[in-house]
C-alpha cells in the first residue's frame, strides 16, 4: 500500500461476489429506506462520498466508444444531426408533452372502470393510437435496441410496446383464452406510474425489493413443501369420510347427509346416520357433495400435493385456519392435528411471516458500527462544516441588512427636504403605517393569549361532548339542547378562525398543517350555514341525516386540541408523532394507492360476470366493488372465501388471488409496516426532544413562590403603613410639645401611657415569658438526653451482643433462602399449585376424592408460601429497605397478593375471583425462567414496561375510537336490529318493519355490536381493527334500513368506504403503533439488561465479536482409519462420490413421497411403496456406516446422527409393523407421518452442501430461540385465562361458534385453542357475541351458579357480561403486547443476526480461523506454542484482511508482540504458549484496530470480566505476556549455544530463565513508570 494512499485515506478492500452483487442492487434501487421515506433527490456530491464503495469510474475508451455510439442512426435513417430527429427530440423532451402523455395516461383508466363496452373500446383505441405515436417518436430519438440508450432497453418502455400491441386484441371475441390474451394489456396502467417521477422511483425500489427477500422467500417456501407433504401423508381422502344416510352403499351410490355438513370419525354422526367414506367400497367420488361453503367448496383437502400446498399456503397469513384445523380434527385424532396445525401457524405466521418483516425493517439498521466508523468522522467533519458556512452567510446577511438600514435612513433623510405635497403624501402613509400595526398588535396579542386559547380548547370539548352525547333512546329536549350547544360552538369557531387569521396573518396561520386540517373542518361549518340559509333549512334544531353528519365533523377538532394540549403530554406526543409519520409516508401510501386501483382493475377485467351478485358479497363486476375486493386482499379480509367461489368457474381466480396476496399482503403490508415503524420511532423521538412535558412539581412549587411574595409585599406594606403611622404620631406629638411645654405636659404624658405605652409593656412582658419558659424546656431536654446517653452507655455491651447474634441469625436465614435446594422446593410447591388450578374445574364435583385431595394440597401449599414469604421478610426485611423482599423483584409482591387472597379463599366459600388470583402464581415460572435464559429475561422485563407504556397509548386509541365512531352513532342509532325467531316456511315471508315481524310471530332482537350509543361504536370498530372476518359486521352494517325497518342486503354499500378507512386508522396506524412502542419499549430493555448502555456503537460490536469468539471450541481433527475394512465403510459415510450417491437418493425420496395423491391406482401405490422401502434400506446402511466410521467421537463429529438414528428407527418399525395394522387407522396415519417428516428432514445434508442455502436457513435458526422464550411466555398467559374461561363460561349453551365440540371452555385444552383462535384475531368477535348472549325471547337459558345446578340442567347455561371484560383484556394483552413481543423478539434476534452477518468480522472469518488452528492443533488441545503461533498469526491476518508485511515485519515483531499483550501458560511439561481464546480475542482486536483505524474497543466497564473457559484449569499462567516473548527467544538462543559449547548439558534451566525474564518484566514496569 503507497504512502500516497495512506495519506489519503484509501486503502483496498477483499470485496466478495455476495456484497458484489448486494452493491450493484443496492446502487439501483439507491438505498430502501431513502427512496420509500426521503424526497425525491438527484444523485449528488453528497450520495459520492456517503456510497463511495459502490462507485466505479469508467476508462476515457469506453465513454469515447459510447460517444461513437450516440452517432449511429436510428432506424438507419435519421442520424444525429437530422433536423426531423433533433425536432422530436427536443419535443419529448418538453415538460408540456410530459403533461399530455401523463394526461393521456390518466385517462387510460377511465375505460377499465366503466361498464359500457363500446364507449370503453374507443377511448382504449384513441389513446393506444396516441400512444403508438409517442412511441414511433422515442424509437426515432433514441432507436429501438442496438444502442445503449435506445427505447427497448428499458423495461418501462418494453411494457409499452406489449400494451400497444395487445390492446388490438380487444377486438376478439370474448372467451377464456382470449380474455387472459387481452388482460396483456393492462400493462397500460404502468404508463402512469411511468410518466410520474416520483411514484416511478417509489414503484422501482419496491420491485428491487423482491430480490432481496430470496434469504426469507426459498426457506419459507422449503417449509411450506415439507408441511405439504406430511399433511398429504396425514390427512389424505379425509374430506370423503361424510355421515351417510345408509349403512352401506345402494346400487352402487353412498349417500352423504345434506344436513350435516361435517366430516366424521373422530366426529360422531347422529343417530341413525352412518360414517364411512366411498373409497372403502371402491366407489368413484361425488363431487358435488362437498361443494358448499362448509368445506370450501371441496377446494381445502390434502388429497394431492397442490392440494396440500395450498392449504398450508393460507397458513402463511392466519386466512381462515381454524375453520381447516375444526374440520379435520373431526376425521383425525384431536391431538395429532391440532399439534400440526399449531406449529405450522408458529412457523409460517408467526416467525417466518415476521421474518420477511425483519429482514425489510433491516433496510433502517446499522449494520457495522466498526465498518462505518470512518464515514461517521467523515460525516462529522462535514456537519461542522456546513454550521461553519452557516454561520459565515448569517453573519454576511446581517452585516447586508444593517447596511441597507442605514442607506434607507439616509434616503429618508434626503427626502424630507422635498417639496410639500410629497411631505403630504408621506405623512398620510406614515399615519396609515402606524394605524395598520396598532391593529394587528392587537389580534396578534390576542390570538397568543392564554385566555384566548383556553376560550377555544373550551369550545372544542363542548362542542365535542355535545356531539358525543347521543345515545339511542335519547329524549327530543335533550337532543335538541345539544343541537343549541352545538350552534353556539359553531358561531364561536368562526369568530375565532376570523381573529386568528387577523392576528397571525395567512402565512403565519397556514404555515402549521394542524391549522389547515382546522380550517378545512371549520369551513364545512361555513358551507353548511350557506346551504342550510339558501334551501330555507332551521340551522339550529334539524334532524336531518346529512345535517347532523356534517355537524358532527367539528368533532375532529378534537384532534387539534390533543395536538396541542400539552397538559396531557403523552397523548400529544403521539398525535404529532402520528400526524408527522403519515406526512413522511405520503409518498409510499400514494404507490399503495396505485397499486390498490390496478389490483382491482385487473380483477374486474379477469372475473367480472363470472358469479351473481345474489351469491357474492365480494366480486368483480364493477370498479367501485373491484376496488373494495382489491382492498381487502390488502387487508388480508375473507380473500380466500372470494377465490374459492370464483374458482368454481375459472381457475384463473387462483393464480389472481395468489399473485396479489403475495406482492399486496405478504410483500407491500410488511414493507409499509417496517417503514412505518422506523419512521414513528424516529418522529417519536424527535417530538421527545422537541416538546417538553409540563413540570408539574416546579408549577407548584412556582405557585407557592408566587403566594409568598405576595404575602412577603403584604408584609412590607402594613410594616411601611405602621412606620408612616407612628412617625405621623410622633411629628404631633412634637408639635403639641412644642405649644404646651407647661401644663398640658403631665395630661400628654398620662393620655400617651394609657393609649400607648400600655400594650406595648404587655407585648413585651409576654416576649420575655416566652423566651424564659424556651429556656427551661431546653435545659430540661439537654438533662434528658443526659439520662438517655447514661442509660445506653450502661447497656451497650448486652444490646450488642444481641445485634450481632440476630445479624448471624439473619445471614444464616438469607443462605438457606438463597440455596439452591430452597429455590428447587419453591419451585415444586409453585408446580404443585398450578397443577392444582388446572384441575379445579368447575366440572369437579366437590364432594369427590379428588376434590377433597385439592383442597388438603391448596391448605398445605398456602402454609409453604406463608412459611417463605415469612423467611423472605426475615432475611431481607419487608418492604422499608433497598434490598427488601418487595422491592427486590415485582414477582415477589405478587407473590404476597395471591397468598393473602389464598388464605382468605380457606375461610370463604369458592368463588372465580379466588381461582382467578391463584392462577397467577404460575408467573412465577417467568422469574425462574429469567434465571435460567437471558432471551426470557429480556422479554419479562420488557413486558412490564411495555404494560405501563400500552396503558398510555390505549387511552389515545380509544379516543380515535370514540371520534370516528360517533360517526355512525348520529346516523345508525336504533338501526340494527333484526327479526329473529322464524322456522323455515315462515322465511319467505316479506317482512318489511318491527310490527310486520311481531304479527307473524317474530322477535324484534337488537345484534349485540351495533351503534346505539359511543361506546357500543368504540367497542364494535375497536373489533373491525383487531380481528379477521369483519366483513359480517361491515354487511350488517350497510343492511341497514332505518329505525323499526328490516335489513335489506347492499341496501347501502357506501359503509364499505367508512369500515376500510377506519381500517387503515385502526390496523395500519394504531397497531402498527403498539407495535412500534413495543418494539422500541423491547430493544431498550435488552440493551439496560446486558448492561452495555454506556458503552458507544464501537464497543457494542466488539463485545458482540468476543461474545461469538467464546462460544467458539477448538476443532478436533479426526485420522481415517487404518484397515481396509474401516476405510471402506469411511469411504460409504464420507467419500465424495458416495455422498453424491446418498443426496440423490434423498431427492429420490423427497419427490416419491410427494407423488401420493388420492384414489390412485395400486400398482401406481405399490411402486412409490416399493421405493420408498429401499431408500429407507439404503439410508440405515448409511447411518450405520457413518456410525461405525466415525465411534466412538460419533456424537462431537456429528450432532445431527441422533435424529438419523431416530428416523430410521421410526422408519423400519412404520415400514414392517404400523403399516400392516390395517385396523389401526388412526396409529397408522399418525406413525406414518412422523415417519415421513423424519425422512423429509434428511434434505438439510442437500442444504449444507450449499452454503448459500444454509446461509439462508442460518437466518431462520437464529430467531428460534427468542421464539421459544415468548412461547414460553403465552403459554403461561394462556394457562391464566383458560383457568378464568372455564370458570365463567364453562356452562354454556353450545350456539352457533361456540357449538360444544370445535369451540368451548369445558375442557382445558380446548380452552387453550379456543383463545389460541381469539390471540390470532380471527372472528373472536363471534366468540364474544355467544358468551354475553343472556335470557331473551329468542333465546333460552339458565343462569346456572354451581356444579348441582349444571348436574339438574347441563350446558344450558347463560352468558355474562363479564365476557367484554374477558376477551377485550385478552386481546390487549396478548394480542397487543404478548404478540408484538413476539414481534419485537423476532426483529431483535434477526438484527442480531444481520449485525453479526455484517460485522467487522463475520461468524464465516471465525469458521476459518477454527480450521487454521486446527492445522497446529489437532487434537483440540486449546495450546500452541510460539513457533506455531508465528505461523497461525499469518494465516488469520491474511483471513482478517490486514497486509501481513506490515503486521509479521521482523524489526516489528516486539512491538507487535507487546500489542498484542497475550498471557503466557505453561503446560504440564513446562512447555510456554497460548492457548486459543486468548489469541483469537487478541489477534481480532487487533486485525480490526488496523484495518478500520479504531481504537478504544475495550470499554473500562468490562475489563477483568473476561469469560474462563474449563480447559483453562489444565494449564498454568505465567506471570508474563506476549510483550516478554522476545526476551524468552533471545535467552533460548543463549542457552542453545552454550549446550553446544557444553555437550555434557542436555537441559535447559527454566528457573535461570524465569529469573531473567523478571527483571526484564520488572524493567518494563520502570520504563512505563
Amino acid at each position: 500500500m503507497s504512502q500516497t494512499l495512506n495519506k489519503l485515506g484509501i486503502e483496498y478492500k477483499e470485496i466478495s461476489q455476495i456484497q458484489v452483487e448486494e452493491a450493484k442492487q443496492s446502487l439501483k434501487q439507491m438505498r430502501l429506506e431513502q427512496v420509500l421515506i426521503g424526497e425525491c433527490e438527484n444523485f449528488g456530491w453528497q450520495n459520492l462520498i456517503n456510497r463511495h464503495d459502490l462507485i466505479t469510474i469508467k476508462s476515457l475508451e469506453k465513454s469515447q466508444k459510447d460517444q461513437k455510439k450516440a452517432l449511429n442512426q436510428t432506424l438507419f435513417i435519421f442520424s444525429n444531426k437530422n433536423p426531423i430527429r433533433r425536432g422530436i427530440t427536443k419535443l419529448i423532451r418538453n415538460q408540456n408533452y410530459t403533461y399530455f402523455i401523463t394526461l393521456i395516461a390518466a385517462i387510460c383508466l377511465v375505460p377499465y372502470c366503466i361498464n359500457e363496452k363500446r364507449l370503453a373500446i374507443s377511448i382504449e383505441v384513441v389513446c393506444n393510437i396516441i400512444f403508438g405515436f409517442d412511441i414511433l417518436l422515442f424509437i426515432i430519438a433514441y432507436g429501438v435496441i442496438l444502442d445503449k440508450k435506445s427505447y427497448l432497453r428499458d423495461c418501462w418502455n418494453i411494457a409499452n410496446v406489449l400494451a400497444f400491441i395487445f390492446t388490438w386484441f380487444i377486438f376478439l371475441e370474448d372467451n377464456k383464452v382470449n380474455d387472459v390474451i387481452k388482460t396483456i394489456r393492462l400493462l397500460r396502467l404502468f404508463r402512469l406510474i411511468q410518466e410520474i417521477p416520483l411514484l416511478r422511483i417509489q414503484f422501482t425500489a419496491y420491485v428491487s425489493s423482491f430480490l432481496k427477500l430470496k434469504q426469507v422467500l426459498i426457506p419459507i417456501f422449503l417449509v411450506m413443501i415439507y408441511f405439504a407433504i406430511i399433511g398429504l401423508h396425514l390427512f389424505i381422502g379425509l374430506t370423503e369420510r361424510r355421515c351417510r344416510i345408509t349403512p352401506e352403499p345402494v346400487d352402487g351410490v353412498w349417500l352423504a347427509d345434506d344436513e350435516v355438513l361435517k366430516l366424521c370419525g373422530i366426529w360422531e354422526c347422529p343417530e341413525d346416520l352412518y360414517c364411512g367414506s366411498p373409497v372403502d367400497y371402491g366407489l368413484p367420488k361425488n363431487v358435488t357433495e362437498n361443494d358448499v361453503g362448509e368445506f370450501n367448496w371441496d377446494f381445502i383437502r390434502f388429497d394431492d400435493f397442490f392440494h396440500s400446498l395450498l392449504v398450508v399456503f393460507t397458513f402463511l397469513n392466519v386466512t381462515g385456519w381454524s375453520g381447516t384445523t375444526f374440520m379435520f380434527w373431526k376425521a383425525m385424532t384431536t391431538y395429532v392435528t391440532a399439534t400440526y396445525f399449531l406449529v405450522l401457524i408458529v412457523l409460517l405466521a408467526f416467525i417466518l411471516s415476521n421474518l420477511l418483516l425483519a429482514l425489510f425493517y433491516e433496510s433502517f439498521m446499522e449494520k457495522s458500527s466498526i465498518k462505518n466508523s470512518s464515514s461517521k468522522a467523515k460525516k462529522q467533519e462535514q456537519e461542522i462544516e456546513e454550521d461553519l458556512k452557516k454561520k459565515n452567510q448569517e453573519q454576511l446577511m446581517n452585516r447586508l441588512a444593517l447596511m441597507s438600514r442605514q442607506k434607507g435612513h439616509l434616503v429618508s433623510h434626503n427626502q424630507s427636504f422635498n417639496g410639500q405635497l410629497n411631505f403630504e403624501q408621506q405623512f398620510q402613509f406614515d399615519q396609515t403605517t402606524l394605524q395598520q400595526p396598532q391593529q394587528n398588535r392587537f389580534f396578534d396579542s390576542l390570538s397568543n393569549s392564554k385566555n384566548f386559547n383556553f376560550l377555544n380548547n373550551l369550545c372544542i370539548i363542548l362542542s365535542g361532548l355535545a356531539i358525543i352525547i347521543d345515545y339511542k333512546d335519547i329524549s327530543k329536549n335533550a337532543l335538541e339542547q345539544l343541537q343549541v350547544v352545538d350552534f353556539f360552538c359553531i358561531i364561536y369557531s368562526l369568530i375565532e378562525m376570523a381573529i386568528l387569521i387577523t392576528g397571525r396573518g395567512l402565512k403565519g396561520y397556514f404555515s402549521k398543517d394542524i391549522n389547515k386540517f382546522d380550517f378545512l373542518i371549520i369551513s364545512t361549518q361555513w358551507i353548511l350555514v350557506f346551504v342550510l340559509v339558501v334551501i330555507d333549512e332551521p340551522l339550529i334544531i334539524n334532524h336531518s341525516v346529512y345535517v347532523t353528519f356534517f355537524k358532527s365533523l367539528k368533532v375532529l377538532r378534537v384532534f387539534r386540541f390533543v395536538y396541542n394540549a400539552k397538559l396531557f403530554y403523552t397523548i400529544t406526543l403521539l398525535m404529532r408523532s402520528l400526524v408527522f409519520t403519515l406526512t413522511r409516508l405520503k409518498n409510499i401510501l400514494a404507490l399503495w394507492a396505485c397499486l390498490v386501483i390496478l389490483i382491482a382493475i385487473v380483477g374486474k377485467s379477469l372475473l367480472q360476470n363470472q358469479l351473481r351478485e345474489e351469491e357474492m358479497t365480494i366480486y368483480y363486476d364493477d370498479f367501485g366493488s373491484a376496488l373494495m375486493a382489491a382492498v381487502n386482499i390488502f387487508y388480508n379480509e375473507e380473500w380466500h372465501v372470494t377465490m374459492y367461489k370464483y374458482a368454481r368457474h375459472t381457475y384463473v381466480s387462483f393464480f389472481y388471488s395468489i399473485l396479489s396476496v403475495i406482492l399486496g399482503q405478504i410483500f407491500f403490508i410488511r414493507l409499509l409496516m417496517a417503514v412505518f415503524l422506523n419512521e414513528f420511532v424516529q418522529q417519536l423521538q424527535k417530538v421527545e426532544n422537541e416538546l417538553k412535558p409540563i413540570d408539574f412539581k416546579q408549577f407548584i412549587f412556582e405557585i407557592i413562590q408566587c403566594m409568598k411574595q405576595k404575602n412577603s409585599k403584604n408584609q412590607k406594606r402594613i410594616t411601611n403603613y405602621q412606620t408612616q403611622k407612628s412617625d405621623e404620631k410622633n411629628q404631633l406629638e412634637e408639635q403639641i410639645n412644642k405649644k404646651d411645654k407647661k401644663g398640658t405636659r403631665k395630661e400628654n404624658k398620662s393620655n400617651s401611657i394609657i393609649n400607648n405605652n400600655i400594650p406595648q409593656q404587655e407585648l413585651e412582658e409576654l416576649q420575655n415569658w416566652l423566651q424564659v419558659d424556651q429556656q427551661k424546656q431546653e435545659q430540661q431536654e439537654i438533662k434528658s438526653n443526659q439520662s438517655n446517653n447514661n442509660n445506653q452507655n450502661e447497656k451497650e455491651n448486652p444490646s450488642n451482643l444481641n445485634s450481632t447474634n440476630s445479624n448471624n441469625k439473619r445471614q444464616k436465614i438469607q443462605q438457606i433462602v438463597d440455596s439452591f435446594i430452597f429455590q428447587l422446593f419453591c419451585l415444586l410447591v409453585v408446580l404443585a399449585s398450578t397443577i392444582r388450578i388446572g384441575m379445579s374445574t368447575p366440572f369437579l364435583d366437590p364432594n369427590s376424592d379428588t376434590s377433597q385431595i385439592l383442597k388438603i394440597v391448596n391448605i398445605v401449599t398456602t402454609i409453604l408460601f406463608i412459611i417463605q414469604i415469612i423467611l423472605n421478610v426475615i432475611a431481607r426485611g419487608f418492604i422499608l429497605e433497598e434490598d427488601s423482599y418487595i422491592q427486590r423483584s415485582p414477582y415477589n409482591a405478587l407473590n404476597v397478593l395471591v397468598t393473602l387472597v389464598e388464605i382468605v379463599s380457606l375461610f370463604l366459600p369458592q368463588h372465580t375471583v379466588f381461582h382467578f388470583f391463584s392462577s397467577l402464581r404460575i408467573i412465577e415460572f417467568i422469574r425462574i425462567g429469567a434465571l435460567l435464559s437471558q432471551s426470557i429475561n429480556y422479554i419479562s422485563q420488557a413486558l412490564v414496561k411495555a404494560f405501563q407504556t400500552m396503558l398510555q397509548l390505549s387511552i389515545f386509541c380509544f379516543i380515535i375510537l370514540l371520534i370516528y365512531g360517533t360517526f355512525a352513532t348520529k346516523i345508525l342509532k336504533g338501526q340494527m336490529y333484526y327479526c329473529s325467531g322464524f322456522s323455515e316456511e315462515q322465511e319467505e315471508l316479506e317482512i318489511n318493519d318491527k310490527w310486520d315481524c311481531m304479527d307473524n310471530g317474530g322477535s324484534w332482537v337488537n345484534r349485540i355490536l351495533g351503534y346505539d350509543n359511543i361506546f357500543d361504536s368504540a367497542l364494535t370498530l375497536f373489533i373491525t381493527a383487531t380481528t379477521e372476518a369483519w366483513l359480517e359486521l361491515l354487511v350488517q352494517t350497510w343492511s341497514a334500513r332505518g329505525v323499526d325497518l328490516t335489513p335489506v342486503n347492499n341496501h347501502n354499500r357506501w359503509w364499505a368506504v367508512y369500515y376500510q378507512v377506519f381500517f387503515f386508522i385502526g390496523n395500519i396506524c394504531m397497531l402498527n403503533m403498539f407495535i412500534s412502542l413495543v418494539v422500541e419499549t423491547y430493544q431498550q430493555t435488552k440493551i439496560k439488561a446486558q448492561g452495555v448502555s454506556e458503552l458507544n456503537s464501537n464497543q457494542r460490536e466488539w463485545l458482540s465479536i468476543k461474545e461469538s469468539i467464546n462460544h467458539l471450541k477448538p476443532r478436533r481433527l479426526y485420522e481415517k482409519p487404518k484397515t481396509n475394512l474401516g476405510l471402506f465403510i469411511y469411504s460409504i459415510a464420507e467419500s465424495r462420490i458416495t455422498k453424491y450417491f446418498w443426496h440423490a437418493l434423498i431427492l429420490l425420496n423427497t419427490f416419491t413421497l410427494a407423488l401420493y395423491y388420492n384414489r390412485q391406482d395400486k400398482q401406481f401405490s405399490d411402486a412409490l411403496d416399493y421405493i420408498n422401502l429401499i431408500c429407507t434400506l439404503a439410508f440405515t446402511v448409511e447411518v450405520l456406516s457413518r456410525v461405525i466410521a466415525k465411534f466412538p467421537n460419533i456424537l462431537d463429529r456429528d450432532p445431527f446422527i441422533i435424529v438419523d438414528v431416530i428416523g430410521i428407527i421410526i422408519n423400519l418399525v412404520n415400514q414392517f409393523s404400523i403399516s400392516q395394522m390395517n385396523d389401526e387407522f388412526y396409529l397408522q396415519r399418525g406413525f406414518e407421518a412422523l415417519s415421513v417428516g423424519f425422512q423429509l428432514l434428511r434434505n438439510y445434508y442437500i442444504i449444507k452442501r450449499f452454503p448459500e442455502l444454509e446461509k439462508l436457513f442460518y437466518t431462520i435458526f437464529s430467531v428460534v430461540p427468542s421464539a421459544l422464550s415468548m412461547l414460553f411466555i403465552m403459554f403461561i398467559f394462556l394457562f391464566i385465562f383458560a383457568c378464568l374461561g372455564m370458570d365463567l363460561f364453562g356452562y354454556l349453551r353450545p350456539q352457533a361458534k361456540m357449538e360444544g365440540f370445535d369451540l368451548h371452555f369445558k375442557k382445558f385444552t380446548t380452552a387453550m385453542f379456543s383463545l389460541i383462535r381469539v390471540a390470532s384475531s380471527e372472528e373472536w368477535w363471534a366468540l364474544l357475541i355467544d358468551s354475553v348472549h343472556v335470557r331473551t325471547p329468542d333465546f333460552a337459558c339458565i343462569y346456572i351458579d354451581g356444579y348441582e345446578e349444571f348436574q339438574e340442567y347441563g350446558y344450558n347455561g347463560c352468558g355474562t357480561y363479564w365476557a367484554y371484560v374477558f376477551y377485550v383484556s385478552f386481546h390487549l394483552i396478548f394480542s397487543l403486547v404478548i404478540l408484538n413481543l413476539f414481534i419485537a423478539s423476532i426483529l431483535g434476534a434477526y438484527e442480531e443476526h444481520a449485525k453479526q452477518e455484517q460485522s467487522a468480522i463475520s461468524k464465516y472469518q471465525l469458521h476459518d480461523v477454527l480450521n487454521y488452528w486446527a492445522q497446529y492443533d489437532p487434537n483440540g488441545t486449546g495450546f500452541l506454542n510460539y513457533k506455531q503461533f508465528w505461523k497461525l498469526s499469518s494465516e488469520i491476518a491474511i483471513c482478517f484482511g490486514v497486509p501481513v508485511k506490515e503486521l509479521l515485519d521482523p524489526a516489528n515483531k516486539k512491538n507487535f508482540l507487546k500489542a498484542l499483550n497475550i498471557p503466557l501458560y505453561e503446560d504440564g511439561e513446562g512447555l510456554i504458549g497460548y492457548l486459543f481464546h486468548d489469541v483469537i480475542v487478541s489477534l481480532t482486536r487487533l486485525s480490526v484496530e488496523l484495518k478500520y483505524g479504531v481504537r478504544d474497543l475495550e470499554s473500562e466497564a468490562f475489563k477483568g470480566k473476561e469469560y474462563v473457559h474449563h480447559y483453562y484449569k489444565k494449564f498454568k499462567k505465567s506471570p508474563y505476556n506476549s510483550g516478554q516473548m522476545s526476551t524468552m527467544i533471545f535467552l533460548q538462543g543463549k542457552a542453545r549455544m552454550l549446550i553446544n559449547k557444553r555437550k555434557g548439558i542436555k537441559f535447559l534451566d527454566l528457573g535461570a530463565l524465569k529469573q531473567e525474564l523478571q527483571v526484564q518484566n520488572e524493567g518494563d514496569k520502570f520504563d512505563n513508570s
